[in-house]
């Protein structure tokens, strides 16, 4: 190391006051909302099946945005079982999504293998992003845009504002993003579809998730992921909560393949 140049000298950049420092930062910050706010696809929610999705969508050179109440991606999938540093996926499309995405898979049993949750959401996140999706944190949906009545009705964006400002119950207009297709990966919460239920009183129902079979749950929540209503899509632990399917505990690979499966219901739907 003698004689060669260390990583930390020479890195200040004293050029910029602090001032100039907030300008920079305010305009990346604007350019980045700006190409969240008119989009093809809104995914709310960035767990396994909305990260899958948003990722995948993306490579599809559609524009979408993810919004996220919390300041970190993954969902309940971070906390694996218990906060146990570990969960489970089955052998099929779950294994090979998760491989592309570079996932590293241990093998327990035959058709059973374990990842580390936190590399899980890093890496898809990682994914979504450099496919060009627009993940913003902090924000969480308080409304859907609604267009039409009856037959007619179809949803046409979300409408967010920052998760601080919402669980302070302030008063605070809220910001809109236009979208031609919205997706509901907010987990056990299905937090959009339960705005519609309360907003439009016998549009929907939300009953609630049934109770655990692994198995039976995991092929439930992916045959039933889909559109509920026009422009409202459904996917990963949404789909149980609104569909009364069974829950499947810390065993990701329905909710990837949910993800997946979503995205290509939505490039179809918007081709």
């Amino acid at each position: 190391m003698d004689g060669e140049e260390q990583p930390y000298e020479g890195w200040l950049p004293t050029r910029y006051d602090e001032a100039k420092l907030a300008q920079l930062l305010v305009e990346a910050a604007s350019r980045r909302l700006s190409r969240a706010v008119d989009v093809d696809v809104a995914v709310v929610g960035a767990g396994p099946a909305g990260l899958t999705a948003s990722w995948l969508l993306s490579e599809k050179d559609l524009r979408v945005v993810v919004v996220e109440r919390s300041l970190g991606t993954g969902g309940g999938m971070r906390g694996g079982s218990m906060l146990l540093p570990a969960g489970l996926v089955e052998e099929g499309p779950a294994v090979r999504v998760l491989k592309r995405a570079g996932v590293k898979l241990d093998e327990l049993d035959e058709g059973i293998f374990s990842v580390d949750p936190t590399e899980m959401a890093i890496k898809l996140a990682a994914r979504a992003v450099e496919a060009g999706t627009v993940i913003i944190p902090g924000y969480q949906a308080e409304d859907l845009m609604v267009k039409g009545s009856g037959e007619d009705i179809r949803v046409s964006g979300v409408v967010v504002n920052l998760a601080p400002i919402l669980e302070s119950e302030w008063h605070v207009d809220p910001l809109f993003i236009g979208s031609r297709a919205v997706i509901d990966a907010t987990g056990h919460d299905a937090q959009l579809v339960r705005l519609l239920e309360r907003r439009i009183p016998g549009l929907v129902k939300v009953p609630g998730m049934s109770s655990l079979d692994v198995w039976h749950g995991e092929a439930e929540v992916i045959e039933k992921t889909g559109e509920l209503i026009p422009g409202l899509f459904l996917t990963g632990m949404s789909v149980a909560e609104v569909h009364n399917t069974r829950r499947m505990g810390p065993v990701f690979g329905g909710m990837v393949v949910s993800g997946a499966k979503v995205a290509r219901l939505v490039i179809e739907k918007l081709s």
